[in-house]
């Protein structure tokens, strides 16, 4: 509380810091460093909602740091003071972590958290649906379907294992590595999915395995697969019976020869479903496939190279796409231009299996050592952000999923959650300064 003199009548007066108008009191608090702020919380609740409410005040603070963002319902509803707590732990490495599954086999699984509603985890030739709590975290003690995908047993090496799968706009299709393909049909996630077909034999008479799936919805579905061991990519259409309940493949309408590697290893479609990026067995490089025309944009001839290999790939937005490589490399290209506008190294030059994007600066890959996940800023690469080590096991992180409150990860016994929606009173596991490249 500070006296005032006013000029015209020559007399004192009190005014408190509660009396100065909202838009003054934001300015103030934009200016303050970030533990100032939060003791200016602590002083009285009116004080503390204008605080937590406003935005304007944590944009400005934290519009040099790293910000995760996601397009789900339940964390689009957060305050902007609630991401930048978010994100605060996740740069800080503050987490709580919980298994919510553990098998006694290992697997290579794959997992999707579908719209942070349900969670999909592949186990063998089972793919398990796991709800989520009140607090928007997969609930392992419960499950809400199990499915046995179709197999045919091969005179070879070879499992029965899904290799990948894909859920979208109401269907589920999975690649098995004994060289078929499953489609089902679901009205409700939540609901067990029901079997529309079963391709046996997708590459070379079902001689290799399935190791990318995607799907094409534009018109008729199509089904597109590919193999680390075949140079063909195949599109399969798709149409319902004219009871619309039953599904039929109309056969193998497609087959498009890839020139520049030994291989598909993974694929990825972008949301206009107009250009599909293809990481290779044997190129450092992706390519860039127009499927309505049938036309490369993007070729990798120069860079063929027997011992590379894209591990994963995915969309960073539509107009750049993101992979990682079996050197330990990532990369942003932008397919405009196709100039590389991000790299990036694993910290311990391991081999990189998986990656995510919340399709703004956050980028999450999964690592082939010690169960380890590395996020990094787009706006910075020379340095990444933090490190996790989401296991005790020295297993690979086969595939990951994350917003802006958790961490999913697969690894070969287990699936585990990393926790970021917690108190900072939690001890901190910051590796942000360690194993710098």
């Amino acid at each position: 509380m500070n006296n005032y003199r006013c000029s015209l009548c020559k007399s004192f007066f009190q005014i408190t810091l509660l009396q100065l108008p909202i838009d003054i009191l934001v300015n103030i608090f934009k200016r303050l460093q970030l533990s100032d702020l939060f003791n200016v919380i602590l002083t009285c609740k009116t004080l503390k909602d204008l605080i937590l409410s406003e935005n304007t005040i944590w944009r400005h603070l934290f519009k040099d740091r790293l910000i995760l963002h996601s397009s789900n319902k339940r964390t689009e509803q957060l305050a902007w003071s609630g991401l930048c707590r978010l994100s605060n732990n996740w740069c800080k490495g503050i987490f709580r972590n919980q298994v919510i599954a553990h098998h006694r086999t290992n697997y290579m699984p794959w997992l999707s958290f579908y719209h942070s509603e349900v969670l999909l985890v592949s186990v063998g030739s089972h793919l398990h649906c796991y709800p989520t709590n009140v607090k928007g975290m997969p609930n392992g003690r419960k499950i809400c379907w199990r499915l046995h995908v179709p197999i045919k047993h091969r005179h070879d090496i070879r499992t029965n294992d899904i290799s990948r799968f894909i859920v979208r706009k109401g269907q589920l299709v999975c690649g098995n590595r004994d060289g078929g393909v499953s489609i089902y049909k679901y009205c409700d996630i939540k609901q067990e999915p029901f079997l529309m077909c079963h391709i046996q034999d997708c590459h070379e008479n079902g001689t290799v395995e399935v190791s990318a799936v995607e799907m094409l919805q534009n018109n008729n579905t199509i089904i597109v697969t590919g193999s680390n061991n075949s140079q063909y990519l195949n599109f399969w259409s798709w149409q319902n019976d004219i009871y619309g309940s039953l599904g039929y493949i109309g056969g193998n309408i497609m087959d498009i020869i890839i020139n520049d590697g030994d291989g598909v290893r993974c694929m990825a479609v972008n949301e206009s479903e107009d250009k599909m990026a293809i990481g290779l067995n044997g190129n450092s490089k992706p390519l860039l496939l127009d499927p309505n025309t049938e036309m490369f944009l993007m070729t990798a001839e120069s860079t063929k190279d027997f011992r590379q290999i894209i591990r994963d790939i995915c969309w960073h937005d539509e107009n750049s796409v993101l992979y990682v490589t079996h050197s330990g490399v990532l990369e942003l290209i932008d397919v405009r231009s196709h100039q590389t506008v991000y790299t990036a190294r694993d910290p311990f030059h391991s081999k990189l299996y998986s990656l995510k994007s919340d399709g703004a600066n956050a980028i999450v890959v999964g690592s082939s050592q010690y169960s380890r996940c590395v996020l990094y800023d787009i706006r910075n690469s020379s340095k990444h952000v933090q490190l996790y080590f989401t296991s005790l096991r020295p297993s690979p992180v086969y595939c990951l999923d994350f917003d802006p409150t958790k961490l999913i990860v697969a690894a070969d016994r287990l699936v585990s959650v990393l926790d970021f929606n917690v108190s900072s009173a939690i001890p901190r596991k910051d590796y942000s300064d360690a194993f710098q490249t």
